[in-house]
């Protein structure tokens, strides 16, 4: 095998979707409470599963073979210039890199909110085209910086690196017109105080 690194395709691809299902457990234990929307997935496919913490998906190990399959057969057996076999890597790896990382920084703020229970307070509902705009315009803050890179080396997996991004936003485009469908969380309702003083109604204040 004369690229061995596409193997960290189906091993990102795995890291992605278990590492999404760890974030929806722990997110339902406490951090739920506060940060509310209608799917924690993003991906309408793997929207389902999420929700039902299933950590052996079927379908989705068949995707990933596939994809990995192909992959392999592409990058080392079909005689692919080595440019656009690294210009292809990058473009995949690259991108499956992306939701891992989202994912770990998911995790972290999940871990910090456990241990510091004090940190933040109330509830905040966000509908489900608002969590992927939030979600692409923090995957475009890395977007200039692998651009110039790709620039400045002229690395083809550079700039495969950049179509993997632009891949990924244009992902979150189709999601969002998917999502338009979907329905919005109800909205937060305080619970009431029992310890708060009634108001008096104005009709007793004028007497």
């Amino acid at each position: 095998m004369s690229h061995p690194e596409v193997l960290l395709v189906p091993v990102l691809m795995f890291l992605d979707y278990f590492l999404t299902v760890l974030g929806s457990v722990l997110r339902s234990k406490k951090f739920g409470e506060h940060y509310k929307v209608t799917h924690y997935e993003l991906n309408p496919v793997w929207q389902k599963a999420i929700a039902e913490k299933k950590w052996f998906n079927l379908r989705h190990i068949f995707l990933t073979l596939f994809i990995s399959t192909v992959l392999i057969g592409l990058t080392n057996y079909a005689g692919i210039p080595d440019e656009l076999v690294e210009g292809l890597l990058g473009c995949f790896i690259v991108f499956f890199a992306m939701l891992v990382g989202r994912h770990l920084s998911n995790l972290l703020i999940i871990r910090y909110r456990r241990q510091n229970p004090d940190a933040i307070s109330g509830q905040i509902v966000i509908s489900q085209p608002m969590a992927l705009a939030i979600s692409a315009y923090q995957f475009i803050t890395v977007l200039p910086s692998v651009v110039l890179i790709a620039v400045l080396s002229g690395a083809p997996f550079a700039y495969g690196g950049v179509a993997g991004i632009c891949l990924l936003l244009f992902s979150h485009l189709i999601w969002g017109i998917k999502s338009k469908k979907q329905i919005t969380p109800p909205p937060f309702v305080p619970e009431k105080n029992p310890e708060a003083v009634p108001a008096i109604p104005l009709q007793a204040r004028r007497e």
